[in-house]
């Protein structure tokens, strides 16, 4: 739950399908929370589809027509892990809330008929439990998005050093793609901690060899360009082989793909970027340097467009003028906002 107000109520989405329970639990806790309610599972999860971002945890009572709470707050797990869930339910039928629990579906089972007092202490655990959990993932976010500029950054330094004992011509077409590439990563740099972040993601013998691990799959990427450039045209065709039926796109122009319908950059953004982040390499980021690099040789000055991603290569680069462009791009993202 995202908000500007420092100290935000959290809100708290109630599902049953009585309507003079919807309008008592309104009437109990709207003053400490942002209530909203739904008379059924499907109206809830509407109603989250477009508040998803002002809710923190949902309560549904168990026994309702079409949607049981248990299949209701199901859903909700798996579209909302973070929002916590809680299930009302009758004595007579308290062993369904507890296989709900069992499975992993709800937080806690509240008995009806429920007492205000007590559902109202119940609430406020779990809306503080939620601004835990929020804050966790916004603190694994902001480490993974430090961590994958710090990968960014030794990257490009490899690569500029990597490619030191090339003859000068090579080594600046090089830089050339680079600085294009660099040039061209994302504005926002919300792609970056993206997949949700492990503790394994920390771990630093693993971080080391999966390095070591993408940067082997790179070298002989760049060897094969050094020694035997290919044509742009077929380094292009090459790279929308990869793309265009993964990420939606469509042609557009030479050099330009766009998308056929709205879509989220992200996981384009780390597939076109993998190499310059840390990835292993055998992914499209690999054709995305291998093109800005044919264009480079063919002393083309041109640009590279997909989907959102505008690379424009320049008619010269140096080290200095890729680590300066990488720097910019460092300094413009506002990471502690992820």
């Amino acid at each position: 739950m995202t908000t500007n107000d420092p100290n935000p109520r959290c809100g708290i989405l109630y599902i049953d399908d009585e309507e003079k329970a919807l309008k008592y639990f309104r009437m109990a806790f709207a003053e400490k929370f942002e209530i909203f309610t739904a008379s059924s599972g499907r109206e809830g999860l509407e109603i989250l589809k477009k508040e998803a971002g002002r809710i923190g945890v949902v309560i549904s009572d168990q026994r309702m027509p079409e949607m049981l709470g248990a299949e209701v707050l199901g859903i909700v797990r798996d579209q909302y892990p973070s929002m916590v869930r809680i299930i009302t339910t009758a004595y007579s039928d308290l062993e369904s809330a507890i296989q709900a629990v069992n499975k992993g579906n709800i937080y806690q089972y509240v008995v009806k008929p429920w007492e205000i007092r007590d559902l109202g202490m119940v609430l406020q655990r779990a809306a503080d439990y939620f601004q835990v959990l929020t804050e966790r993932n916004e603190l694994l976010a902001l480490k993974m998005a430090t961590l994958q500029r710090i990968l960014c950054s030794d990257r490009v330094k490899w690569l500029l050093v990597y490619a030191q004992s090339w003859e000068p011509t090579a080594r600046e077409i090089l830089q050339r793609a680079l600085l294009a590439a660099v040039q061209a990563l994302p504005a926002d740099p919300s792609f970056l901690s993206s997949p949700a972040a492990a503790a394994r993601s920390f771990e630093i013998g693993s971080l080391i060899r999966s390095e070591l691990a993408g940067a082997a799959a790179v070298a002989p990427a760049l060897e094969a360009l050094r020694k035997s450039p290919p044509a742009a045209e077929a380094a292009w065709e090459a790279l929308t082989g990869d793309l265009a039926e993964k990420h939606g796109l469509t042609p557009a122009g030479e050099f330009s793909l766009a998308f056929a319908s709205p879509a989220s950059g992200a996981a384009l953004h780390r597939d076109l970027f993998g190499s310059l982040l840390g990835g292993a390499g055998d992914t499209a980021s690999l054709r995305f340097l291998e093109c800005l690099y044919a264009l480079a040789s063919a002393n083309a000055v041109a640009t590279v467009t997909i989907g959102d991603i505008s690379a424009q290569v320049p008619a010269s680069a140096s080290e200095e003028a890729v680590v300066d462009a990488l720097a910019a791009k460092f300094a413009s993202w506002d990471i502690a906002r992820l």
